[in-house]
């Protein structure tokens, strides 16, 4: 019954929702409550129900966690080593650095995957279910419209739910009896089927509109459809479901929808500044950029809307900081290193390489408005700093992308490497290089894919992607010589695990087990059908 509670909740929670323009902000506005036989009658209820699409399910996880805890983004990312925690009180952090896999550790951030994903699956079953029939007030364009952004965000969540858990139940109508809870575990091979067929559908429809993420409102557009189905493509075509060469090719024929689709594109794509103006600034900044094909939207002074991340950016040091008149330079006392990258990450960057230059995606000093320097005792997250926020202790404005058009070339280019053809592989991978300052690649082979493997690490280290790399290549990064822009992905079994800062590793720390979060407890015990993953009993 609880899990009906939850599931029944998380969609009234959905139903106190209006939908707005992203110029006025998608934001949580409440309403009057409806009974739920009265709901799904009008255009309004029909508005509210595709805007608690946005809310729940994946978009949560950017805010659950917080505070001195990490944020739900970055479990996976503090699990592999290559970033840590710096407070450390986590029950997750304190097992990563340990290397300490038991149930009892796990099981609590798991439940809140768990349950935040299939949040976003009963809301988006209920628009799947309702809008269809809404024909008396709604015109036959809105209705495929609502159609498509719920099958988006239910693909969007069972694809979190597969990488995450690996066979799940799988639900694809509104919950309305107990009896309906009880599901078997279906394999991850069937759900990744219905991934795709939920996407395939929209991702080249005219149900969606051809625009960019910000000109089309903030609402769910082609190219984000087509994205995700090349970023399923590509997880799928490893491990553990091993798609191969079938699904690195569609993976990377998908991702061309998007490079040809023309709504998406680079900032500064000859070649990115190393200023306050340059590519990755513009990107940290920009509501209105081309290359953000999907992002969490916040909005703290419109709407008092703002993210958390601002807090996690620097380490606790800087609140120390005074200025020339003796004043704090920061008000926000709560500053602390949650998903700090360890050394070797940094020192993986060629000279060149922009993207490791001084406030691009990391920063180490900071001019105060008196002028004096100070300098973090260890190097801290520009992508996610916010000046006035650090100064006058509030959220922060700026969103926190989640699809970005260079991804989509990498996609690309490791699905040609992958299947022998080299000079599509290469174009795609330096189109990424060019505007990061670095020369072409001319690689090939295992070699090629080891660049385009440490060129997505480069590209987005602080996006939360490099342990779904790992899980599905069974690789993990070491490194290849200080500052040579390059890393040696070997296989996870012997690999040197990073689980501290500096230089200390725990060779084959990472079972191929602790790839898949356990089932959570809880869970187990209120769906006698669900067994337990291998290695977690």
């Amino acid at each position: 019954m609880k899990n009906l509670k939850y599931i029944l909740s998380a969609f009234m929670a959905g139903v106190a929702l209006s939908l707005v323009s992203c110029d006025e902000f998608l934001e949580e506005k409440p309403l009057n409550q409806k009974a739920s036989n009265e709901f799904w009658q009008t255009k309004k209820d029909a508005e509210t129900g595709v805007a608690a699409l946005y809310f729940g399910g994946v978009p949560y996880l950017n805010e659950a966690g917080g505070g001195w805890q990490p944020k739900a983004t970055m479990y996976t990312g503090i699990i592999s080593g290559l970033f840590y925690d710096d407070h450390g009180d986590s029950q997750l952090a304190e097992a990563a650095k340990a290397s300490t896999y038991t149930l009892e550790k796990f099981s609590s951030p798991a439940m809140t995957l768990w349950h935040e994903f299939y949040k976003g699956i009963s809301r988006a079953n209920f628009v799947l279910a309702n809008v269809s029939t809404m024909t008396d007030v709604l015109d036959p364009a809105t209705i495929d419209q609502y159609v498509a952004e719920g099958k988006f965000f239910r693909a969007y969540a069972y694809f979190y739910l597969v990488k995450e858990f690996g066979d799940v139940p799988y639900v694809d109508e509104p919950y309305t009896s107990p009896e309906d809870m009880y599901k078997e575990r279906m394999p991850a091979a069937e759900v990744y089927q219905r991934i795709i067929a939920d996407l395939s559908d929209i991702a080249t429809g005219s149900a969606l509109p051809n625009k960019s993420f910000y000109e089309n409102g903030c609402r769910v557009t082609r190219a984000m459809a087509q994205t995700l189905l090349a970023e399923v493509y590509l997880q799928r075509a490893g491990y553990p479901v091993n798609g191969g060469n079938a699904d690195y090719e569609q993976a990377a024929r998908t991702a061309e929808l998007v490079i040809t689709g023309g709504s998406a594109a680079l900032e500064q794509a000859e070649g990115s500044s190393d200023d306050l103006s340059s590519a990755f600034n513009v990107i940290k900044n920009s509501k209105t950029s081309r290359e953000i094909i999907y992002a969490k939207e916040y909005d703290y002074w419109n709407n008092n809307v703002g993210n958390g991340y601002a807090d996690l950016c620097i380490g606790s040091d800087a609140t120390m900081w005074k200025d020339a008149e003796g004043n704090p330079v920061f008000k926000k006392s709560l500053l602390h290193k949650a998903y700090q990258p360890c050394d070797m990450i940094f020192k993986s960057y060629a000279p060149e390489d922009i993207r490791g230059h001084e406030k691009q995606i990391f920063f180490n000093r900071f001019t105060d408005k008196t002028g004096v320097e100070h300098e973090l005792n260890y190097p801290g997250i520009w992508s996610w700093f916010e000046e006035d926020a650090e100064i006058n202790n509030h959220g922060g404005d700026n969103n926190i992308p989640t699809m970005r058009y260079p991804e989509v070339l990498l996609i690309a280019a490791e699905g040609y490497a992958r299947t022998g053809n080299t000079a599509k592989a290469q174009e795609y991978l330096n189109q990424v290089r060019k505007r990061a300052g670095l020369a072409p690649a001319t690689a090939t082979g295992d070699e090629l894919i080891q660049a385009i493997l440490t060129e997505r690490l480069h590209e987005f280290p602080v996006e939360f992607k490099v342990w779904d790399d790992i899980r599905r290549t069974r690789l993990y990064p070491e490194a290849a010589g200080d500052y040579s822009g390059k890393l040696n992905w070997v296989a996870l079994s012997g690999a040197k695990i990073q689980n501290k800062p500096v230089e200390q590793v725990k060779v084959g720390a990472i079972p191929e087990w602790v790839l898949l979060w356990p089932i959570p407890q809880d869970e187990i015990q209120r769906n006698p059908s669900l067994e337990q993953n291998p290695g977690w009993q």
